[in-house]
């Protein structure tokens, strides 16, 4: 199967007239430097027979605004593997502005949220200024919100792109493409068709790709930079016809380019989904019993005993990672609410110098205007007191904490969940702990109600072994911590978390920030971590600060 030529009409806004089969714009390109990656078996040609060159992209210039003055913008379109299947979807936008080099980083954006807004149409954008264009790129790089801005005035070469997500629907034939590991497979496929294409690319390092996104593109990111080269995705990544997969004689998967990444710029990644039910209540079960309401409205006994119940297996979980916290001591549930509240004060620490207790505190009142912040005094002369008992409370008393179990409970009627991101390509999702799994009240094909098969005894079978294996795709700290794992994790870590965000728990972040802490191949010099100030659930609230960590790295 060869991949078409595309002449998408896609976002118009944002296109000029487009070039189908852009071979000869391409060549004009290429005559400047172009790179060459280290990278294995980065030898696409520019015949436009080959699925997976980026000769027969479609070019358009653009010309947006940066700190307004008009910049050129090469944009390239393309499929990025040999074989897809949503065509709508699967197709990859890099951005070359006028100013980048052989030595660019790329900046490659997952545009993932809640694991599932994934669409090409939803993709980060670079948007020209001519009249006939609708939404007219104007970017600041002075933002401190604006990462295009930013990337396009220092000359990095962006890349955005679609991919199989979870809301994606079901085929005529009734089949689920959206479910593990498809997202990660995509996004992988993505990655080694910039390396297939390194020598045609008119600029950009493919040794310097820097991965960022935010939520669920925050957890996509974070398993991207700690699972590079594992065999886990080989099987997927071949069905596809992603760059640099192939079968030898013996019938194994070989890989001869690397899917890694250089560096991850992550915000509140929804990760550790198969221990994040776990962490959430175990973070905040007493605050579900002062509160008295989630989601769904009151919280019962029964509610709170189910909390209490998966609160004990993060501490079962927790303890078998074997971590240590910054003093060499085992961490474990006796001791992270202390090492959360440390991170918490360091934060406070350094907001105070950075922004000043006056600025602080109309920070607080702009979230909470009754001023009812009884988790942190802040003081004239500079000195603080931090509650974190009280900064549970008070989080929870404006955002209603999710429903029990947080991320799978589908299945027990309710309705913020990640289940759909699992289960067999005909079953619409699949419950992935213990106990959404033996409490499944729907009519379909999985749970203990139709398996008659506990979740225990589920997982010992053909399809429960594949379940695991879906979920571990989908974690970083899985990989961070499995060092029989064939992986090549990431070297520099740059994550965020806000002071203000329950959507996932305090406890997760910080069990990713000690893997991080104790994995040999993270550059603890880079590793950059932090609670951030009043942060609600969100991402990019902090460019400059974070592309400065970046420029420190190259």
């Amino acid at each position: 199967m060869k991949k078409k030529t595309l002449c998408i009409l896609l976002s118009l806004a944002a296109m000029v007239t487009m070039t189908c089969g852009g071979t000869s714009v391409l060549a004009e390109a290429t005559s400047s430097d172009a790179t060459s990656s280290d990278a294995t078996s980065a030898d696409a040609s520019t015949d436009t027979t080959d699925a997976l060159s980026l000769a027969d992209a479609t070019v358009t210039e653009i010309h947006p605004l940066v700190d307004g003055e008009t910049m050129t913008v090469t944009w390239y379109e393309d499929v990025y593997m040999a074989y897809p299947n949503r065509e709508e979807d699967q197709l990859i936008s890099i951005y070359v502005p006028e100013n980048a080099t052989a030595d660019s980083p790329i900046i490659f954006c997952v545009n993932n949220s809640g694991w599932q807004a994934d669409s090409y149409t939803s993709r980060t954008k670079v948007l020209g200024t001519e009249e006939e264009t609708e939404d007219a790129g104007d970017y600041s790089s002075t933002s401190d919100t604006d990462k295009i801005g930013k990337a396009l005035s220092e000359g990095y070469v962006i890349v955005s792109y679609g991919c199989r997500s979870r809301a994606n629907e079901p085929t005529e034939d009734g089949e689920y493409q959206g479910h593990s590991p498809a997202t990660m497979t995509d996004t992988k496929a993505a990655i080694r068709y910039l390396r297939y294409n390194a020598d045609l690319l008119p600029a950009g390092d493919t040794d310097k790709i820097v991965i960022t996104g935010t939520s669920g593109g925050g957890a996509l990111s974070s398993v991207i930079a700690a699972s590079a080269n594992s065999s886990d995705f080989y099987e997927s990544l071949y069905e596809i016809g992603a760059a640099g997969i192939e079968l030898d004689e013996n019938g194994n998967y070989v890989s001869t380019i690397d899917d890694g990444v250089f560096a991850v710029i992550a915000y509140c990644p929804i990760t550790d989904l198969a221990n994040a039910n776990f962490a959430y209540e175990w973070t905040y079960h007493d605050t579900r019993e002062r509160v008295g309401e989630n989601i769904g409205g009151e919280t019962t006994e029964e509610d709170l005993a189910v909390s209490e119940e998966l609160a004990q297996a993060y501490t079962d979980y927790l303890a078998s990672l074997n971590l240590k916290t910054e003093d060499g001591e085992d961490l474990t549930t006796d001791n992270l609410k202390d090492c959360i509240a440390s991170l918490m004060e360091t934060e406070i620490e350094e907001s105070i110098e950075e922004y000043g207790i006056e600025q602080m505190q109309a920070d607080i009142e702009s979230f909470d205007n009754e001023n009812n912040v009884t988790w942190l005094t802040l003081n004239e002369d500079g000195t603080y007191t931090y509650d974190y008992d009280e900064h549970l409370y008070w989080l929870a008393s404006h955002t209603a904490l999710k429903n029990i179990p947080a991320f799978s409970n589908k299945g027990l009627g309710l309705s913020v969940n990640e289940d759909t991101l699992f289960g067999s390509s005909t079953d619409e999702y699949s419950p992935f702990i213990y106990y959404s799994w033996n409490n499944d009240a729907v009519e379909n094909n999985v749970g203990l109600d139709d398996t008659g098969l506990t979740w225990d005894e589920y997982i010992e079978t053909e399809d429960g072994q594949y379940l695991l294996q879906q979920i571990r795709m989908t974690n970083a700290i899985e990989y961070l911590n499995d060092d029989s794992a064939d992986t090549d994790i990431a070297a520099n870590w740059y994550v965020r978390f806000g002071m203000a965000d329950r959507d996932t728990s305090f406890a997760v972040e910080a069990t990713l920030y000690y893997s991080l802490l104790n994995n040999e191949s993270v550059d603890q010099d880079t590793l950059s971590f932090e609670y951030a100030w009043l942060k609600r659930h969100m991402g990019d609230y902090d460019v400059q600060e974070a592309y400065e960590w970046l420029a420190g790295i190259l």
